[in-house]
């Protein structure tokens, strides 16, 4: 960029707004692009949006009011926003900003299955100090203690989380941010990138249904919204796609292969 170009860029208020608009037309690329890319996309955003909309809904006390301290309700409140705030960044081609809520909605679904396999947790979580709950109930420690109970141990486990901090949270050499077009190159939001949608969406889903699964129980709600949580969670799990934060760069690589093969150059 050459001093003129530097002068004539936008700066202060100017350089945000600009931004608001690249972010507004890549959302709306983004939702054309989601509702003619195959079938699991379309069925994953439904489903997570219907399962959204029952946790937006018990979070809101809409089938009654169980009164006591809402502790649980709150959890599904904080599902809802950064669930929420989670697909907005999609849509704007945020990806691993995205991932880093997403991690977040992880670490309450591991605690939330933890609550829900012995009740004794909540009690001991919701009475401790800060301390004891960063010894306690730290990520780290609720995985253990998920493992140490057995059945299907961490929702998110130890290789899953450790993906979505090095990706979408934690600074890593030589890994470039938004990147996921196979190229390595940087990108700085703004710009569709159909592999970043599809592995945000599908750890979006996936964790949004692993809190929705416990919360059903520990919600305290009616037999038939209960069902309905779960049911509507097992199927979102089910429409989820290939692409996950587990193997996007081998997808990646493989479909750059395939590409070379096909006659087009390296």
């Amino acid at each position: 960029m050459n001093s003129e170009q530097h002068s004539a860029f936008p700066n202060m208020r100017d350089f945000l707004e600009l931004n608001e608009i690249a972010a507004e037309q890549c959302s709306l690329a983004t939702d054309e692009f989601s509702r003619v890319s195959g079938e699991k996309l379309p069925a994953s955003i439904n489903g997570l949006g219907s399962v959204l909309s029952l946790l937006y809904r018990a979070s809101c006390c809409a089938w009654g009011c169980r009164e006591g301290d809402h502790q649980c309700e709150w959890f599904a409140a904080r599902v809802v926003n950064q669930g929420m705030s989670a697909y907005r960044l999609i849509r704007a081609g945020y990806y691993d900003e995205s991932l880093m809520l997403i991690r977040g909605i992880g670490e309450i679904a591991n605690l939330l299955w933890l609550f829900n396999a012995d009740v004794t947790n909540f009690d001991q979580w919701s009475s401790s100090s800060r301390d004891e709950r960063m010894r306690k109930f730290s990520p780290n420690a609720v995985r253990t203690k998920l493992t140490n109970l057995g059945g299907i141990g961490s929702p998110i486990d130890d290789n899953r989380y450790r993906h979505l901090c090095e990706v979408g949270t934690h600074p890593v050499p030589g890994f470039a941010p938004g990147h996921y077009s196979g190229t390595g190159r940087p990108v700085l939001g703004g710009l569709l990138q159909p592999v970043g949608v599809y592995v945000c969406i599908t750890e979006l889903s996936y964790a949004v249904a692993m809190c929705a699964i416990p919360l059903s129980k520990l919600l305290g709600l009616q037999e038939e919204q209960a069902k309905d949580l779960v049911s509507k969670a097992l199927s979102l799990i089910e429409s989820l796609g290939a692409f996950t934060i587990l193997n996007y760069n081998d997808l990646l690589t493989e479909a750059q292969k395939k590409t070379n093969r096909d006659g087009v150059p390296d």
